[in-house]
């Protein structure tokens, strides 16, 4: 018995980095007045990126838990 699971669907979002968090996590204040924290993508992690508090950045929030995300990329 296998169950189908629901299909994933990340919202994408741009934000400012308000605080750089340990271990690689970022709180980010999104556009629309959210405040999330959000961790850097693998594919970010292959190449050398600074992201500081004041960083623009664009933000793929996870379904699951809308208050989590990647950093996909800087603006």
């Amino acid at each position: 018995m296998t169950e189908e699971s629901p299909k994933r669907r990340d919202t994408e979002a741009n934000g400012v980095i308000e605080e750089v968090l340990p271990n690689a996590m970022f709180r980010v204040h999104l556009d629309d007045g959210r405040t999330v924290r959000a961790s850097i993508s693998s594919a970010a992690r292959h190449s050398t990126v600074r992201l500081i508090a004041g960083s623009r950045v664009g933000v793929k929030l996870s379904s699951q838990d809308p208050s989590r995300g990647h950093v996909t990329r800087k603006l």
